[in-house]
């Protein structure tokens, strides 16, 4: 049986030489730990993956037909009682150009 570049052999021999170096105390937390580092990957991940495929769903014509339509505001009208501003070229200009 072969893991990936590693035969059965190889593995046993990395995890005696793991077992002696960290010693058995230390082997259960580093589990514990590498186990929730694991679960947050992989939840992190389908989160992801959530957020992708909903973002990926076009809206069907029918949900956007359920809708109702967008209300516009409408413009006011001016009351008739103000009277309109004069218009700009009537005015003198600024800066000694103007006819005296």
């Amino acid at each position: 049986m072969r893991i990936g570049p590693f035969g059965i052999w190889e593995i046993l021999i990395i995890l005696v030489i793991v077992l002696l170096v960290f010693g058995p105390r230390r082997l259960p937390e580093m589990a514990k730990g590498l186990g929730q580092s694991v679960r947050a990957f992989r939840k992190e991940l389908r989160d992801m993956k959530s957020d992708l495929d909903f973002d990926d769903k076009p809206e069907t014509p029918q949900a956007t037909a359920s809708r109702p339509p967008a209300a516009t505001p409408a413009a006011e009208p001016k009351p008739a009682s103000e009277p309109e501003p004069a218009p700009e070229a009537s005015k003198p200009r600024e800066g000694g150009d103007a006819a005296a």
